[in-house]
């Protein structure tokens, strides 16, 4: 596996190429190679001239697209193509070559080799490249002193010539080095700043008659921008010199000792390679994600319905294990006073009426004062509560204190019974059957006391159950983040979020948003923000989706009547039951007593189960239940003014809470529904 060990690369600036300006803003370049270096210079937006160089400072060749990584803080850059200077025609090189051509050259029988070494050097010099040579001349008495003479070509066969032409006929008697480089400088410095450029230089021995000093040479190279220096240090003496190698190794470049004329060629063969083999990396940042938000249906049509609900009266009050504590969620009226403002009839919802069940029960035996009822408190009988019969009856006892205590019922009228399970209980074998055996069961054969809880309300009516928002993304860097909202004017109906991708589709219940809520907006729609692994965020929303509210009072002002739903919940099936019988037959015979009375209608006859056991089984069970009730309706010839349909829903879209042991008991039952124009 390859290592990431390159140095990071940070260039704070801003270049101008063609007239276009861009920012190159803390870039960090990488070689994917064990012990590299790297450096590079911006040649254009997305195109970078880099050098790679191990810790030899030889030039590492052959590197691909996979071997470089660019960033920009946490964006990551796709790396497009990787091409060896040598292969480009179209980026070309300045290099100027300080040639130290003194007399002891010639004394040390160099010359030869060095012109050699050089023409080699100079074999790879393509006609784009811009190359200068800059070689020693005596002054002489000629005012004003010139010490250097310059070539700039990019022919090998010239630059060759005039570097011969420095050593033959004759050499100097003086050493200019310093005047040399200086001048080397004078014509970088005339180069464009934003182009790569090179100083070679070779000296054969230290400065002895320039007057430009080592200080103001370091000074003129102190601020060039892309530009890197090499040395040959030819000096007759041990060791490096120390002005060469700082100025060589202080300006991203290398010296290297030459002992013999031997030296010479392979020594230049190592800077050509690292001068000549550049990489041309081109890249650009990955783009931020792109795409649509689309929703279903276009639009909502919402009515005011009149709703005339027989919810049924669940006859039990739950408790909590080992508590004989009637729970909070139970609506107890604090004193006696209260009760007078209390009626059933504007309650809506079967569940908040169930809440309310102890009150119901209470109005209705004030109103009742022949009837009686009988309290029959049950345990679990498993686990803390396993044969505690005397947790059965506190129980009972504390259902019997609330309705004497606050609603005044005498406690003669009633009867206090405990066992351990119930007459019939639900499953055991499950937790949630055996929290819904843990419960006070209150009997009468009065019918009006557990009769059906009706109320007549307003109620709105979508023509669909729920909007789906489809996110449609295109990206080329992982999402790490999304959120959808639904949004109604500047008001937040609803927020959905995670990480990773968004889900192809995301379902917002109506009823849960609040079918009031929405028909009073006029439209309504969503927004979808995602934000990838890369910092890059994208906005997109849908089209507003109409919102058409009709309102009970235009329908009647147009004459075109007014919708009507009556529910009617059967008074309950017992765990796993499908008969129709008691309570249950009556609800039957007063729904169909109804349809008789209307002249054209439709009826819906839907089966719910509870979420305990298996889904297939719990379908059936609920078709039937719905099919008892359909049979029942055949047989008594309605269906001449009655359009009648029944389904088994199972556990599916159950209409109450199955987290609650009332919600469970709920949702046992055959909802049907009548719908009709007044």
């Amino acid at each position: 596996m390859k290592k990431i060990v390159s140095l990071l690369c940070l260039l704070c600036a801003v270049f101008v190429w063609g007239g276009v300006s861009w920012a190159l803003d803390a870039l960090e370049v990488q070689a994917l190679r064990p012990k590299a270096k790297l450096s590079f210079q911006a040649l254009e937006q997305g195109k970078l001239l880099v050098s790679v160089q191990d810790k030899d400072g030889e030039a590492i060749l052959g590197l691909k697209k996979e071997d470089f990584s660019i960033k920009q803080g946490v964006k990551t850059a796709k790396i497009l193509s990787v091409e060896d200077v040598q292969e480009q025609r179209n980026i070309g090189l300045n290099i100027v070559l300080v040639v130290d051509n003194s007399y002891s050259m010639e004394q040390r029988k160099a010359v030869e080799p060095l012109l050699s070494a050089l023409n080699s050097f100079l074999g790879l010099v393509r006609p784009i490249d811009n190359v200068h040579v800059v070689t020693f001349v005596d002054p002489g008495s000629r005012q004003p002193r010139v010490s250097t003479r310059t070539f700039q070509g990019n022919e090998v066969s010239a630059l060759g010539q005039f570097l011969r032409a420095s050593f033959f006929p004759a050499t100097t008697d003086g050493t200019y080095l310093y005047d040399s480089m200086q001048k080397g400088l004078e014509i970088i410095g005339q180069m464009p700043a934003d182009s790569q450029k090179f100083m070679l230089v070779f000296s054969d021995g230290e400065d002895i008659n320039s007057l430009v000093k080592g200080e103001e040479v370091a000074l003129a190279a102190k601020g060039v921008k892309n530009f890197s220096a090499y040395a040959v240090d030819y000096m007759d003496k041990p060791g490096l010199d120390v002005f060469l190698t700082a100025f060589a190794q202080g300006h991203n470049g290398m010296i290297r000792k030459a002992n013999s004329a031997s030296d010479f060629l392979p020594i230049l063969k190592k800077f050509s390679t690292t001068i000549f083999h550049r990489y041309v990396v081109t890249y650009r940042f990955l783009n931020p994600p792109t795409g649509t938000l689309t929703s279903a249906p276009g639009g909502v049509n919402i009515e005011e319905v009149t709703m005339v609900d027989s919810s049924p009266l669940l006859n039990h009050i739950y408790f909590d294990t080992g508590k004989s504590r009637i729970p909070e969620r139970y609506v107890a009226l604090a004193n006696p006073a209260d009760t007078g403002a209390f009626a059933e009839e504007k309650l809506t919802g079967t569940m908040e009426k169930y809440h309310q069940v102890l009150n119901v029960i209470g109005k209705r035996l004030v109103a009742n004062p022949e009837a009686r009822i009988t309290l029959v408190g049950c345990n679990s009988n498993s686990g803390v509560e396993k044969g505690k019969i005397a947790l059965a009856k506190s129980r009972a006892e504390a259902v019997a204190t609330y309705l004497q205590s606050v609603w005044g019922i005498d406690p003669s009228r009633m009867e206090i019974k405990a066992r351990n399970l119930p007459a019939v209980p639900s499953s055991s074998r499950v937790p949630e059957g055996i929290v819904e055996n843990q419960r006070v069961e209150i009997l009468s054969t009065y019918p009006a006391i557990l009769d059906t809880i009706k109320s007549t309300y307003m109620l709105e009516q979508a023509d669909t159950k729920e909007l789906r928002i489809s996110p449609s993304l295109q990206a080329e860097v992982e999402i790490d983040h999304w959120q959808l909202r639904l949004l109604g004017g500047d008001k937040v109906l609803a927020t959905r979020e995670g990480a990773g991708n968004p889900p192809t589709e995301v379902p917002f219940a109506l009823e849960a948003l609040g079918l009031r809520t929405i028909a009073t907006l006029g439209k309504i729609s969503a927004d979808l923000e995602v934000k990838d692994k890369e910092g890059n965020v994208f906005s997109t929303a849908t089209s507003p989706i109409t919102i058409n509210f009709i309102r009970r009072e235009e329908r009647m002002a147009q004459k075109t009547g007014n919708k009507v739903m009556e529910k009617y919940g059967l008074i309950l099936f017992d765990f796993d039951r499908t008969e129709l019988k008691d309570r249950n037959q009556v609800i039957v015979n007063r729904v169909l007593a109804r349809v008789a009375e209307l002249k054209s209608v439709t009826m819906d006859i839907a089966g719910h189960t509870d979420s305990i056991g298996k889904e297939k089984y719990n379908i059936d069970l609920s078709e039937r239940r719905a099919k008892a009730v359909f049979d029942t309706t055949r047989q008594t010839g309605i269906a001449a003014n009655a359009q009648i349909n029944h389904v088994g829903n199972g556990p599916n879209n159950p209409p109450y809470d199955n987290s609650l042991p009332e919600g469970r008991s709920l949702n046992r039952t055959v909802i049907i529904t009548l719908q009709y124009m007044e």
